[in-house]
């Protein structure tokens, strides 16, 4: 479930040729390296959400304590050249170091990054979307304090948008100024009516042609709504499945839901009119499913709790089925995948701070495709 924990974003991996082999394992900062508040109490990088720019991978550290996941350090952003070990870091912290905490999703637009931070449990220190321009080392280019914890961030238009962890709102950012650009929209999820039990959240935003489209998650089940960027009206909306968490565009014009609550991969079909959705395939060895990515006719998705990650053909005979799967470590606690091209994957592992490689190419201290 999305918001227990910071959480993120990655985006789409573009097409083209084979990517050098990446590193198999890639420690990331820990220690001084972190910048932590306080030295005497240690700090852990914690990855999540993770972006492709140019041939670098972007990472969310979430720069917190365990188990508690307070922030313990700014929030920062790993700079990978998947083939190299050397990781340097973004700072997200401003001069007070607490401009920016707990970074979950990060999404690469134009020729800038944008970061949303989760902020400190309990109030919105540290709450934020900030900008970051990759160039050079990379540097914070312009961040906006915001009055809610937030999840998700979509560039759409002329519009930032991002996610309540707490209700149903997304909220306008214009691009230009980079100040809010009016109330929030109330998407109208429904939830239960039992006080003690009722929720709902945005988990997920993203941009898909010219519209914006945004997950909401409940007690009750969960729905995808289709919005104008530039306006916030809702232009159509269809149920999905049970406590989903992420979203991403396939390359024939659908869109890819995964449900954590029952496991289940949804495509939804875009049409002039409305949107309709069914489940393309079930998922009954996993648990937690955290993000999907796509890339040509393949998914890519990660199952938290069972330490997974499977490959899904959307063309296989038959319908789409998983060809692949691999196993991270016990552990590890999987986040977030990003694709670098259809066989290579990256993978962030929230709990044993490390990013992995997957390949078809087996060799002593690689994780391997098992073909299914």
């Amino acid at each position: 479930m999305k918001r227990i924990v910071p959480v993120l974003i990655l985006v789409t991996a573009c097409g083209g040729a084979n990517k050098p082999p990446p590193v198999p394992t890639i420690a990331l900062p820990s220690g001084d390296a972190l910048k932590p508040f306080d030295p005497a109490h240690p700090t852990f990088a914690h990855p999540a959400g993770v972006a492709g720019f140019a041939d670098k991978v972007y990472v969310a550290l979430g720069n917190s304590d365990s188990p508690t996941f307070r922030p313990s350090g700014p929030g920062m952003l790993a700079v990978v050249v998947p083939s190299t070990a050397n990781v340097p870091v973004i700072d997200l912290g401003g001069s007070t170091g607490k401009q920016c905490l707990s970074p979950g999703f990060v999404r690469a637009a134009g020729n800038y990054l944008y970061v949303s931070c989760t902020g400190a449990f309990g109030s919105t220190t540290g709450a934020a979307i900030v900008e970051v321009d990759p160039a050079g080392n990379g540097s914070v280019r312009r961040a906006l304090s915001i009055g809610v914890n937030p999840n998700g961030v979509a560039v759409a238009g002329n519009r930032v948008w991002y996610g309540d962890t707490s209700s149903d709102r997304i909220f306008p950012v214009d691009l230009a100024t980079f100040t809010s650009a009016g109330d929030p929209i109330a998407l109208g999820c429904p939830q239960g009516s039992d006080p003690m039990s009722a929720f709902r959240y945005i988990p997920d935003v993203a941009p898909m042609g010219t519209d914006l489209y945004a997950l909401c998650a409940s007690d009750i089940g969960g729905k995808l709504y289709r919005v104008d960027p530039g306006t916030g009206a809702i232009k159509s909306q269809v149920s999905v499945g049970p406590i989903a968490t992420e979203l991403t565009s396939t390359a024939d014009g659908r869109i890819a839901v995964v449900n954590s609550g029952d496991s289940t991969v949804m495509l939804i079909t875009p049409t002039s009119t409305g949107l309709s959705a069914q489940v393309a395939l079930t998922l009954p060895n996993t648990q937690n499913l955290q993000d999907i990515r796509a890339r040509d006719h393949f998914l890519f998705t990660v199952a938290s709790q069972t330490n997974t990650v499977q490959k899904i053909d959307l063309t296989a005979q038959g319908g789409p089925k998983v060809v692949a799967e691999a196993n991270v470590g016990d552990g590890a606690n999987p986040w977030n995948v990003y694709p670098l091209d259809d066989d290579q994957v990256i993978v962030s592992n929230l709990l044993t701070n490390n990013l992995v490689a997957i390949t078809s190419t087996c060799g002593a201290g690689k994780v391997c495709w098992t073909v299914r």
